[in-house]
């Protein structure tokens, strides 16, 4: 999709998803924490990391880069907000100022793409939705080595065609979407970062009681 057409949709979903994105904001508010916004480091196009803006569903705490070693973290109000991708409507900004595309790969903290190929999927922006963004409506879980397959399979295949086919199926997929399962141990990918993260843990330095 040319960078104009793109940049003029998402001014045109901003002004017709705003009374969304206020009560989402309200309900993060509330409910969730404050400020609203999360604000996080991704990589997007040659590598290049930015800010990435999504609305808060989750309520402060020690962060491991994956929501399903988080579950503590989400109560009913984060789970609504993702239920229904209301906390990804302020990408739609990211999109009019040319950080983010409509559709491309999942944008992804650096941490998560360590040992990783990643040349392929940084030739282009990340994607507000893409094959791996459908996947995870359709099935409720996403692998990291799955999602990298999906990422570069788009970019291979990528044309307006094929990003309007991708717009039309996450629309309706988004209404009926499973929920995401948050099982840590519901994949190979998921025991293998549980491992990792216990490794981490146990390799950083124990504070030392003050002697009285």
């Amino acid at each position: 999709m040319p960078r104009s057409l793109e940049a003029l949709a998402a001014f045109i979903l901003i002004v017709f998803t705003l009374p969304l994105i206020l009560v989402a904001l309200l309900i993060s508010s509330v409910f969730i924490g404050f400020p609203p916004f999360y604000l996080s480091r991704r990589i997007g196009r040659c590598g290049v990391q930015y800010t990435h803006l999504k609305i808060r569903s989750m309520k402060s705490g020690r962060e491991t880069g994956r929501v399903f070693f988080e579950v503590h973290r989400i109560n009913f109000w984060g789970r609504l907000l993702r239920r229904f991708h209301l906390d990804e409507l302020p990408e739609l900004f990211l999109i009019l100022i040319g950080r983010m595309s409509f559709c491309g790969p999942r944008p992804l903290p650096a941490s998560l793409l360590k040992d990783l190929d990643t040349s392929l999927r940084e030739t282009v922006r990340p994607g507000w939705t893409g094959p791996a963004q459908l996947w995870l409506l359709r099935k409720g879980r996403l692998d990291k080595r799955l999602q990298m397959r999906l990422d570069s399979h788009y970019v291979r295949r990528r044309s307006p065609c094929y990003d309007l086919r991708i717009l039309m199926a996450t629309f309706s997929g988004v209404l009926r979407s499973r929920a995401v399962n948050l099982d840590p141990g519901g994949s190979a990918d998921r025991i293998i970062f549980a491992k990792d993260l216990e490794r981490d843990e146990t390799s950083l330095p124990h504070e030392q009681e003050p002697r009285s």
